[in-house]
C-alpha cells in the first residue's frame, strides 16, 4: 500500500451534499436569461469539471448567450451562493467531524482541494463548521489549470509539505479522479456522485466518504505507511 500521510479532499459531493445546488444555480443561470432549463439535471456530466466547462456547454446549447461569457460566471457563483445562504448545507455524510477530528489526532494531513473558486469554497466550509479542520485549501482560482489537471492536487500536498505519492485523494468525479491518478497520489474513488463503475481506474472504491474515511482509520500506522 502507498504511505497515507494525508488526505487531499475533494468538495462538493464529497465533503459537502452541494451538487444538486451547482445544477439549480445553472437552471437559474437559464432562467435568467429567458431560456427554459432542457431538464433538471441537464448539465449532469459536467460535475465535478471547472464551472467554464459547464458555461461553455450552455453557450453550445444556447448559441445567443455567447455575449455572456463572463457574466454567465458570475451569476452561477451567485445563485450557487444564493442558494446556500437560503437553504444552508449539509454533509455528504453522518458524522464528517468526528472523522476528521480523529485522523487529525493520528497526524494525518488535511486538505480542501477543490474546483471551486475561494469565495464558494470558504462559503461553504464555514456554513458546515468544516473550515477548522483544513489549514490547507486549495481552488480553481489559485493555480493555472482545473481537474482534470493535476495542479490543485500538486499544490495541496505542495502546501502541506507532503510529497503527492504520500497523500491518499478523495474524488467522487471522473474528473477528479483523473486529477489525482496524474498528480501520483493513492485515489481512493467514492460513489457519492457517480456510480463507480463511471471512475477511472482507481486504487480503493467505497460506496460513501464514511466507509472510505472509515477504512483509513481502521489501518494502524504499519499498514498505512507499508
Amino acid at each position: 500500500m502507498t504511505r497515507i500521510d494525508a488526505i487531499l479532499f475533494d468538495l462538493d459531493g464529497t465533503l459537502i451534499d452541494s451538487e444538486p445546488f451547482h445544477l439549480e444555480a445553472w437552471n437559474h443561470v437559464l432562467t435568467h436569461f429567458g431560456h427554459t432549463p432542457p431538464s433538471p439535471q441537464w448539465n449532469r456530466d459536467t460535475v465535478g469539471l471547472p464551472d467554464a466547462y459547464a458555461r461553455d456547454k450552455t453557450i453550445r446549447l444556447f448559441p445567443d448567450l455567447a455575449g455572456e461569457r463572463d457574466n454567465i460566471l458570475l451569476l452561477k457563483q451567485k445563485f450557487y451562493r444564493d442558494i446556500v445562504g437560503k437553504k444552508g448545507v449539509s454533509l455528504a455524510y453522518p458524522g464528517v467531524h468526528d472523522r476528521l477530528a480523529a485522523l487529525q489526532a493520528r497526524g494525518i494531513g488535511l486538505a480542501v482541494a477543490t474546483n471551486s473558486i475561494t469565495l464558494n469554497t470558504t462559503t461553504c466550509l464555514d456554513a458546515a463548521e468544516l473550515t477548522r479542520f483544513f489549514p490547507v485549501v486549495v481552488t480553481l482560482d489559485q493555480v493555472k489549470n482545473g481537474k482534470p489537471a493535476p495542479d490543485i492536487y500538486l499544490e495541496a500536498a505542495r502546501r502541506l509539505g507532503i510529497h503527492p505519492t504520500r497523500c491518499a485523494v478523495l474524488e467522487d468525479s471522473p474528473a477528479g479522479a483523473t486529477a489525482a491518478r496524474a498528480a501520483g497520489s493513492f485515489v481512493v474513488g467514492l460513489a457519492n456522485s457517480v456510480p463507480l463503475t463511471d471512475l477511472p481506474p482507481v486504487d480503493q472504491g467505497f460506496a460513501t466518504t464514511a466507509g472510505a474515511l472509515d477504512w483509513i482509520l481502521s489501518l494502524d500506522a504499519t499498514a498505512r505507511t507499508a
